[in-house]
């Protein structure tokens, strides 16, 4: 490589690195400042239990174990805060830039960087990855995969396919759809094999010939790197034998990385342990990782009733979601691939990129099982790569107008004409540019922790208002000082409207997925209280007011609508409501104001 080469790489890839350094602070800053989504309190509750219990078994409901594992490891040393839980999938999130270095050489250098800030900024992929859920590592799991799987055929270096399985295998470990990923990469290549046959026939190649000389190729670039020849000025290919024998060891080797990532992750604990030193056992822990975790997600997410949903719905909501905060991509993906088609480059890869985002927009709909903002994730995704094309497109319309001398010289308070070309092509460049920017700003900053009913285009139905912190904060004092069991009570409801409410006969059913059909309803609360090692029960629905204030712990919570029967019997106690989602149900917590001012906490007046 050329010095003045190297220099315009190392420019590109420091550009990068500086996006990455943006992103990951965009991600960090008040990172623990949302309360826990109704999801996120699901999952960080289990991990709290896995960490205490040392049990642990793969269920579909909750996606890859990927999060329960890692994040309790991550408790152990930092904390378990809800800036903590987020930490893993903030730093995936803030380095997904990155992985636009992996598409270098069917990019270009301004295309590389503009696909960085793409990734780095779109509100989509800032909201969800402060947010822990799976969706944005899966996607940078899978794009990641997809950059050392094009390095290795760019730079015909077999190698680079190792980390390429290792992150198909991590993202089989965060979410099941993983698998529409790969689904994706298959109908994408199937369209671009058919690109390849009508370039054969219009040079004239019958498609017979075309694929003969394909697989001759693949032949010679495996028996090169089969001799370790790639690259040499005479290269030596290897016998037909030793290449054979070479490509079988590297798809063994490969595949052996893959398992041992699934094995290591969807492998029961404390099961997995105990193989490890019982050979004996290794068998019946492979099966399970293995066999058993994909029967389930088989019989849960594809076979079950989890799709069973009105499709033009679900298709509304994802093209809300696009228009109000992934314009920008949506727009400029289109520049992008028109611009890329009609200019006569005709990249194989942009038009890949294009179709796997056209596919997932397609298809995600019907695939999902609820309807959410995160869907979009996956469509922003594959889409940032022909926006960055149009991007960089009109960025060099509007560079190219502009005169550098004549600006330089009239900062320095001289005179000259700025603009050298089509003023109006010019001022357009310029105008979608801003338009651009505005377009990522804007949706950014308002969705950015946002908890906000009107904001239903990201913010999932689940997530609690953030006024509901101020009470988690005196509960987790008052139950720090608690000495008595319990320390928190759910007042048991049954309303025609949403069925029985808060109420599980026996709370230790609560430790294992499945948990008791109540405590789904107090989500996300159960994160807070068992970070706060809260001793909790519940009464059953029916009870008598008077019967469930006597001998009351300090802390009660119950359905807003139960607070008028229950004020009277708990004198003593400030009551306040919130809004436990978005709209629709509200909880009241009933705080004892003596315990408050044990906890050192504001008593109201």
């Amino acid at each position: 490589m050329r010095p003045e080469r190297l220099r315009e790489v190392d420019r590109t890839l420091l550009s990068l690195c500086v996006v990455a350094a943006a992103a990951l602070f965009v991600r960090f800053v008040g990172l623990g400042t949302r309360v826990f989504h109704w999801d996120e309190g699901r999952v960080g509750y289990w991990t709290l239990r896995y960490a205490d219990s040392g049990i642990f078994e793969y269920n579909p409901i909750i996606h890859g174990p990927f999060l329960p594992l890692v994040n309790s490891t991550v408790f152990d040393l930092l904390g378990p805060t809800d800036a903590v839980a987020r930490l893993i999938v903030a730093v995936v999130g803030g380095l997904l830039p990155l992985a636009a270095w992996l598409f270098r050489d069917h990019l270009d250098d301004f295309e590389v960087i503009a696909l960085g800030i793409l990734l780095a900024g779109n509100p989509v992929l800032v909201y969800y990855g402060r947010f822990m859920r799976n969706d944005i590592l899966v996607a940078a799991f899978s794009v990641f995969a997809l950059g050392f799987a094009i390095r290795a055929l760019s730079t015909r270096d077999i190698r680079r396919l190792y980390p390429a399985a290792a992150l198909v295998a991590l993202a089989f470990t965060t979410k099941g759809n993983a698998l529409l990923y790969l689904l994706c990469y298959a109908g994408a290549t199937a369209l671009i094999v058919d690109h390849l046959f009508v370039r054969a026939r219009k040079q004239g190649r019958p498609v017979g010939t075309a694929i003969r000389g394909w697989g001759a190729d693949v032949w010679g670039t495996l028996r090169l790197a089969a001799a370790g020849e790639i690259g040499a000025t005479q290269p030596q290919p290897a016998s037909r034998r030793r290449t054979v024998a070479w490509t079988v060891a590297h798809g063994a080797g490969i595949a052996l990385t893959f398992l041992a990532v699934i094995v290591w992750f969807f492998a029961p604990r404390p099961a997995l342990w105990g193989a490890l030193s019982d050979p004996s056992l290794l068998s019946g822990v492979f099966y399970e990782a293995t066999v058993g975790s994909a029967r389930e997600l088989v019989d849960l997410w594809l076979t079950g009733d989890m799709q069973e949903h009105d499709y033009l719905e679900y298709a509304f909501g994802l093209a809300s979601t696009m228009a109000n905060a992934a314009a920008v991509v949506s727009v400029f993906a289109v520049v992008g691939m028109v611009v890329d088609t009609f200019d006569g480059r005709n990249r194989l890869f942009v038009a890949f990129c294009f179709y796997w985002g056209v596919a997932s927009f397609v298809g995600y709909p019907a695939a999902t099982d609820i309807e959410a903002g995160w869907t979009a994730t996956h469509v922003v995704v594959p889409l940032s790569i022909p926006a960055a094309v149009g991007v960089a497109f009109v960025a060099r319309q509007f560079l190219a107008g502009i005169d550098v001398a004549a600006l330089r010289d009239r900062l320095r308070g001289g005179s000259g004409r700025i603009i050298s070309g089509d003023a109006v092509a010019v001022a357009l460049a310029g105008l979608l540019l801003v338009g651009a920017l505005a377009g990522v700003l804007l949706p950014t900053a308002t969705y950015w922790n946002s908890t906000n009913p009107d904001h239903t285009e990201l913010v999932q139905f689940a997530q609690p208002q953030n006024d509901l912190r101020e009470s988690l904060d005196d509960v987790e004092a008052i139950v720090a000082v608690h000495d008595d069991d319990p320390d928190v009570l759910f007042v048991g409801a049954d309303h025609s409207a949403r069925g029985m409410t808060f109420y599980v006969e026996d709370e230790s059913d609560n430790d294992q997925k499945p948990a008791g059909a109540g405590w789904y309803d107090r989500l996300p609360l159960p994160w807070y209280l068992e970070r706060a090692g809260a001793d909790v029960d519940s009464s059953a629905p029916g009870t008598d007011p008077a019967d469930v204030a006597d001998g009351a712990p300090p802390v009660l919570i119950a359905v807003a609508e139960d607070r008028e029967a229950l004020s009277p019997h708990l004198d003593g106690y400030v009551v306040r409501e919130h809004e436990a989602r978005l709209w629709g149900f509200r909880i009241a917590i009933f705080l004892e104001e003596d315990a408050l001012a044990a906890a050192d906490r504001p008593v109201p007046s």
